[in-house]
């Protein structure tokens, strides 16, 4: 329920315009750099109007991982509804890719930051 609130409130309000309430990056204003994070809302946002080019823009290792995600989520809810009675399949992270994620988004985000093409892709534009 709080998440369908949430992304309601994404898709009525911009967070480019600056009128609603959207936290902005501690990380970017403190070092002046894009976090991995950066743009993830501005690519939500577009991605409730179903802007997928803009959204991949603004960042597009969230628009890759969230498919992923939020399949993750489908099955694992099942799974707590239904219970004992649920024989779908689980969510199960194989063990080379508990250290693969975290080195992608790291990756992500050092060359986000290296200026020049095409490293400067990657920064939310």
């Amino acid at each position: 329920m709080l998440g369908a609130l949430g992304i309601s409130y994404l898709a009525r309000n911009d967070p480019e315009e600056g009128k609603a309430f959207f936290p902005s990056c501690v990380f970017r204003e403190v070092t002046g750099l894009h976090c991995a994070g950066c743009g993830g809302t501005r690519a939500a946002h577009a991605l409730t109007r179903f802007d997928v080019a803009t959204a991949f823009r603004k960042n597009s290792l969230l628009v890759i991982l969230l498919p992923f995600l939020l399949i993750g989520i489908a099955m694992e809810m099942a799974a707590w509804i239904w219970k004992d009675r649920y024989r779908g399949p689980r969510v199960r992270i194989p063990g080379p890719f508990v250290w693969v994620l975290p080195v992608v988004i790291v990756a992500f985000w050092v060359l986000r930051n290296i200026p020049g093409w095409p490293f400067d892709m990657l920064a939310p534009r």
